[in-house]
């Protein structure tokens, strides 16, 4: 999931080294390529994504077409990674980055190590879809009536053919992220947020490592299922998510292998806590979050507060009391009171 972050995905240094052509052609399929900074939040593109739109478009009978969905999908896809990144931030996580590649995109997402955290990080993804692709339907029911152009069984989206371009284009935006909310939440392989959701549900009550060997158990036979299916539909897309799924659930389950005594430690404290939240019911929960960020807003007006004097005292030390605004006056006033009442 984090493959981007190595030195060889970052642009630079990527040149061919000494004749070594397949280390030459591993930096080159790993490479992703900056699309921008938007909320603080890098948005990275992997290279292998250029080379599948470049195949959609050639391969398709109808360019337009083509370039029109694929541009829905991404956009869609990017704001779904959006909906993580800013869930992880507003329950005092850290999301900064996010690579958007064939087989979807990866927020990089650090919530705190509770199941709640974990809950809001992962659910506001599909959420996402679920707000756009409910705006669509209600502005087609809206424009149409009973003869909306698409409706709610997954097997059967498109029930008519559009009327006009609007309806077209609000019926592909439908279908996209009602696809994609699907896509995400049947496939239950751990690094999709099907998989991720019932991790967090195990969570509680079994503690996150044993939730995270479940998990991934269930993903590996899910991926080998989905294998199964996509040979019988001869799709090679499935077929890749399958593989993927199926690899990225291998290296997680290896990974709890390095699993040690002080991580056992921090385990048992982690799962203590997310039973004690639990215990406490939603409204302690919201009182301990509520309290927990007055205490950071006091810290921080604190901190600000301090950075001031520490600069009006070198104004002073510079160049005399006199140099000194009223707003500079009065805030050296405070901060003398403030010492004279302690």
């Amino acid at each position: 999931m984090g493959i981007h972050d190595r030195s060889y995905t970052r642009g630079g240094g990527g040149g061919f080294d000494g004749g070594d052509f397949r280390g030459s052609a591993m930096r080159l399929l790993n490479a992703s390529f900056p699309l921008g900074v938007y909320l603080d939040i890098s948005v990275r593109l992997h290279i292998t994504f250029l080379f599948v739109l470049v195949y959609r478009l050639t391969a398709e009978s109808s360019f337009f077409d083509s370039l029109r969905w694929s541009a829905l999908l991404f956009f869609s896809v990017l704001l779904h990674e959006f909906g993580h990144c800013l869930a992880c931030r507003s329950v005092g996580g850290q999301a900064n980055e996010i690579l958007m590649w064939p087989l979807g995109g990866l927020a990089m997402c650090a919530p705190p190590p509770r199941p709640w955290a974990e809950f809001i990080t992962v659910v506001w993804g599909p959420l996402v879809n679920v707000i756009i692709a409910a705006a669509a339907f209600l502005m087609l029911l809206l424009l149409f009536g009973a003869e909306t152009p698409v409706g709610l069984n997954p097997m059967h989206m498109y029930v008519r053919f559009p009327p006009n371009a609007l309806a077209e284009i609000l019926a592909d935006v439908f279908v996209v992220n009602y696809a994609l909310l699907l896509f995400n939440l049947v496939l239950v392989f751990y690094p999709f947020d099907g998989g991720r959701l019932v991790q967090i549900g195990l969570w509680p009550l079994i503690g996150r490592v044993r939730s995270l060997r479940v998990a991934t158990a269930i993903g590996m036979m899910g991926a080998i299922g989905l294998a199964i299916f996509a040979l019988t539909v001869h799709s090679i897309m499935l077929i890749c998510i399958a593989v993927f799924g199926f690899m990225a659930c291998y290296q997680q389950r290896r990974s709890l292998r390095e699993y040690g005594p002080e991580d056992a430690a921090y385990e048992a404290a982690c799962h203590s806590q997310s039973r004690s939240r639990a215990a406490g019911g939603p409204i302690t929960s919201f009182r301990t979050a509520r309290a927990d960020r007055k205490r950071r807003r006091r810290a921080e007006r604190d901190r600000t507060f301090e950075e001031e004097i520490d600069r009006i005292l070198e104004k002073i030390q510079r160049q005399g009391l006199a140099s000194l605004t009223g707003k500079e006056k009065k805030t050296l006033a405070q901060r003398s009171g403030g010492k004279r009442r302690a």
